[in-house]
């Protein structure tokens, strides 16, 4: 019975205004009606699993398992990760704790908006918010937990996705969940459509090398993906290293998206900042990453060109070969300052360099 404060100004309502026909609804709480009518919302995962382990090739190191696709909770994939395991971990720390890289997370809401769409094609990646760090504590496993919410968009099937982490804190019975990262992953039918890049002009001059970025940066030797860098104008260049490891297990397991592409535009940004402003940044937001081909058609070594906006405060990038094909454009990438992280010494040096 609804509670007369509620239903006399309900009921004169109705009976003044409303239509004469027809039957009305008042819930104060849906109860049954809120809740999920199968556990996995229809989907059979085992069918699904089944389908995904045959497909070749191999899916990509983030796909997990897939746990249903529901009204609340989207598609949802569970993978869990080994930082004594997968390089991109064990060699992606900050205070020694195995960090989760951003690049990771986006790989992550690739694989799983395509997972249940063979045949289709990432054509952009938008609106990327990196909210919080997901830690490795004391080098133990931890599940990560994919959720994408799908809807068509014209011909494009557009998937909101974020990216969640539960865990069971000292002196509490539930465990916490906190929503990591979140993006929209834009797919389409067609395959991405190659095109020109910004020129790319070499220098001889004013090069950083890969000994002085990483005494700087905390990066291990997967995530080493710097090989000289240098300061043409406002805009810094940095070729990317041929001679990398895996940075995945298993590494016959493709990457969607090229992972370490978007990482060499983020560490590039990276020391920019360093050289222009004294700080070190991690990365908080991506407005928008377009693919133009893959990395396996360069013609040569890959570089990266990242120009900051007015402020200093945002950059733009493109990853490009010596012929000028673009791979990659990320637009409106943004850092949050990494406090007390630089070193003086090496930091003065590599600014003697690039001045």
């Amino acid at each position: 019975m609804l509670p007369p404060e509620a239903g006399i100004p309900m009921i004169r309502r109705e009976l003044t205004s409303a239509e004469t026909r027809g039957e009305l609804v008042v819930a104060q709480r849906l109860g049954i009606m809120s809740n999920e009518w199968d556990e996995t919302g229809g989907l059979d995962i085992q069918a699904l699993a089944a389908s995904l382990g045959s497909r070749v090739p191999v899916q990509g190191p983030m796909v997990g398992k897939v746990t249903g696709m529901t009204l609340n909770g989207g598609l949802t994939m569970e993978t869990t990760l080994d930082p004594k395991a997968q390089p991109f971990l064990y060699d992606h720390r900050i205070d020694g704790t195995p960090v989760l890289p951003g690049v990771i997370g986006i790989e992550a809401f690739a694989e799983t908006a395509l997972c249940l769409h063979p045949g289709w094609h990432i054509e952009a990646i938008e609106e990327v918010s990196f909210l919080a760090p997901f830690k490795f504590y004391r080098d133990e496993p931890r599940t990560v937990t994919i959720q994408a919410f799908f809807h068509p968009q014209g011909d494009d099937l557009v998937a909101d996705c974020r990216l969640v982490g539960r865990r069971t804190l000292p002196n509490h019975s539930q465990p916490q969940e906190t929503i990591h990262f979140t993006a929209r992953v834009r797919a389409t039918r067609q395959p991405p459509e190659a095109s020109a890049g910004v020129p790319l002009r070499l220098s001889s001059e004013g090069i950083v090398d890969a000994a002085k970025i990483y005494h700087i940066y905390f990066h291990g030797p997967a995530y080493q993906v710097l090989d000289r860098a240098w300061l043409d104008g406002e805009v810094m260049i940095c070729q990317m290293s041929e001679d990398l490891p895996s940075d995945h297990d298993p590494s016959t397991g493709p990457t969607l998206i090229g992972p370490r592409l978007i990482e060499l535009c983020f560490q590039t940004a990276g020391l920019l900042e360093i050289s222009e402003h004294n700080r070190m940044g991690l990365p908080l937001y991506v407005h928008q990453v377009i693919w133009s081909c893959t990395p396996e058609l360069a013609a040569g070594p890959l570089f990266a060109v990242v120009t900051p906006d007015a402020s200093g405060e945002k950059f733009d990038a493109e990853v490009v070969d010596t012929r000028g094909n673009r791979y990659l454009r990320l637009t409106g990438y943004r850092t949050v300052t990494l406090p007390d992280s630089i070193d003086a010494e090496p930091l003065q040096a590599l600014q003697h360099v690039t001045a």
